[in-house]
Parts: structure tokens; C-alpha cells; sequence
């Protein structure tokens, strides 16, 4: 009990210090749309641990609600708390941020504590964590902006299907997944054909949707 409480510190310690390292890096002019990447990294990284350390989800679930209130509460309060990722740092006003955690609760729920299926619940997560952080990079080296750029989406697809390779039992289940995630985040986001869908959700649910369903189909 004692170690999973430390490893939990350690987490989420993890995690608010890739928040605190995007906001640095804003702080210095770095593109949101980059900054904001280091945060989605970080977070992938407690995804991963929470996969080795915890024999069930409900502690993940916890992990992702508190940071869920974390993000919303500074949003209201103090939008500047986090703006390496999102609050007053986007010029836009849609809540990025607490997307991410906030889309992790079902699919940790029914993915992880329902039906038992640790690892491809974390790679549905990873690909947003890991896959759109890669994507946004290779995006700004080729063309410079924030833009939904093809090779940035191979880029992702790349990254989803190690992940899938390295996570999910069922290679062609992940292969799958990792087409749609990276569907999702090609159509989603304010310069996407889905303005009004934020990638931030959209690759989790859309993803873990798609893995789970196949699971339980076949």
C-alpha cells in the first residue's frame, strides 16, 4: 500500500512537472501548439506507469478525475496557471486541457475496470498522449504552424502502431485502432474538418471505442 502510494506521487508529480516545463517553454515564445506537447508526453508517461503499478483501474480513474478538477478549477480561477497547454495560452477558448483527463474517465472505466483490458485501455490513451504529440512536432519541422499536414499523420500512424505493437495482445485489433486515432486527429481541432470536435477527446473515445468494440466482437 505504501509503495502504491508513492509510485502515485511520483505520477502525478510526473505529470505537473511536463506542465510546468510547458509553461517554461511558452514562457519563452515556443508555438502553443508545441509547448502544449511536452504536457501530453508527460501524461502518456503516467498512463504507461499506472499500467505496472496498478493491478486495477480505479486508481488511474482517480488519478485522471483529480487532474480533470485540477485543470477545470485553474481554468476558472487562474487561466494563466496552465497556459504551456491551454487556458489563456490558446486564442481560442475551448477547453483542451481538461479534454484529454476528462475522456480518460470512460475509457478507463469501461476499457480497464469493466472489462479487464489494461494495456489496450493505455494504448487508446498513448495514442493520444504519444501519437498527437509526434504529429504536432513533425508538423511544425515541414510546415511551420499549426496546420493538419499529411506527413504529420503518418508520422502519428507510425508511433500508434509501435504502441499497438508494443501494448495490445491482439496486433491487427491495435493496427485498427491506431487507423482510427489517426483519422480522428486529422478531422479534429480547430484547423481540422471538425472544428467543433477537439482532438484532445476525440482520439481516446473514437480510439478506445474502436479497440474495445473489436475485443468484445471477436
Amino acid at each position: 500500500m505504501r509503495t502504491q502510494i508513492a509510485y502515485t506521487i511520483l505520477i502525478i508529480g510526473a505529470v505537473l512537472i511536463g506542465l510546468w516545463v510547458s509553461n517554461i517553454l511558452f514562457d519563452l515564445k515556443v508555438p502553443q501548439y508545441i509547448s502544449r506537447k511536452i504536457g501530453h508526453g508527460m501524461g502518456g508517461m503516467g498512463f504507461l506507469l499506472c499500467g505496472f503499478i496498478y493491478p486495477s483501474g480505479w486508481i488511474p480513474l482517480f488519478i485522471s478525475a483529480g487532474f480533470v478538477m485540477l485543470l477545470a478549477g485553474a481554468r476558472l480561477v487562474k487561466p494563466s496557471a496552465f497556459r504551456g497547454v491551454g487556458g489563456t495560452g490558446r486564442s481560442d477558448n475551448v477547453l483542451a486541457e481538461v479534454y484529454f483527463p476528462l475522456s480518460a474517465l470512460p475509457v478507463i472505466y469501461v476499457g480497464w475496470v469493466w472489462l479487464n483490458h489494461p494495456w489496450e485501455t493505455i494504448a487508446c490513451l498513448l495514442f493520444m498522449a504519444w501519437g498527437d504529440c509526434v504529429t504536432g512536432i513533425v508538423r511544425s519541422q515541414v510546415y511551420g504552424h499549426a496546420v493538419k499536414g499529411i506527413w504529420g499523420s503518418v508520422a502519428m500512424l507510425i508511433v500508434c502502431l509501435v504502441i499497438s505493437l508494443a501494448l495490445v495482445p491482439t496486433f491487427w485489433v491495435g493496427a485498427v485502432a491506431s487507423v482510427v486515432a489517426t483519422i480522428a486527429e486529422y478531422v479534429s481541432g480547430d484547423v481540422g474538418l471538425l472544428t467543433w470536435a477537439d482532438d484532445n477527446w476525440t482520439i481516446p473515445i473514437v480510439s478506445g471505442l474502436t479497440m474495445l468494440g473489436l475485443m468484445v466482437i471477436f
